[in-house]
């Protein structure tokens, strides 16, 4: 039967610390780079010019389709070589990447979130005398913005997630360094306990505003409805 000892745990507690910091780093830049970069692909897929409409389109196509995994690898042992030899260092590489994929999925649900306003309310606001940007600012995008933000935190969950690949290119976070951990001291049941109680403590409030938000929204939209 196997010993469960968690004093090893304690003992490289310090490793696992700045590891969570790397993490909630990591996090942080892929989760402010990919939203502004989102909303930039969404709008661009709303817009007038077809270019920019066909541009947004295949672009989230593209980072939407390709794996993860498959990105990181190739953009951080390929691009370089594209580049004449400039490495990007995996830290970088991390954030460029899931950047990429998280800003592909906000750009949908930008459109989305968009097109959910009913045509009636624009309508309605131009026939008041209100112009374009007078509708837009004060009608469409406070309407869109409530239904984008339910989405938006379960897509900002699946991407702290998947930030857990970046230990495949090396990035120092908690997954690494928790297996370099474990080749050291051979604990895997322990180490790998914490770890998965550590993205726990990470994830669950954020899942838990996401269920509430998703209840209160059905109940707006049950009212909206009934009336």
């Amino acid at each position: 039967m196997y010993d469960w000892d968690f004093k090893w745990v304690w003992t490289y507690r310090e490793q696992l610390f700045d590891a969570f910091l790397v993490t909630l780093e990591l996090n942080f830049f892929i989760l402010v780079v990919g939203t502004f970069a989102g909303i930039f692909i969404g709008l661009a897929s709303k817009s007038n010019s077809k270019l920019l409409r066909v541009s947004a389109r295949i672009y989230s196509d593209i980072f939407r389709t390709l794996p993860v995994l498959v990105l990181l690898v190739w953009f951080f042992f390929c691009v370089p070589l594209l580049l004449g030899g400039i490495r990007i260092s995996s830290y970088h590489s991390a954030i460029i990447v899931l950047s990429l994929n998280l800003s592909a999925f906000i750009a949908e649900i930008v459109r989305a979130g968009i097109n959910a306003v009913p045509k009636t309310y624009v309508e309605d606001a131009l026939a008041t005398g209100l112009s374009k940007w007078q509708v837009n600012r004060i009608i469409l995008l406070p309407i869109a913005i409530r239904l984008m933000i339910p989405p938006l935190v379960g897509q900002y969950i699946n991407t702290i997630k998947l930030s857990v690949l970046a230990s495949v290119i090396a990035v120092p976070e908690l997954l690494h360094r928790t297996t370099d951990i474990i080749s050291q001291v051979y604990r895997p049941f322990e180490f790998y306990t914490v770890l998965a109680l550590l993205f726990l403590i990470l994830l669950l409030p954020g899942t838990l505003l996401s269920r509430r938000l998703e209840n209160k929204a059905e109940h707006m939209k049950l009212e909206g409805e009934r009336s």
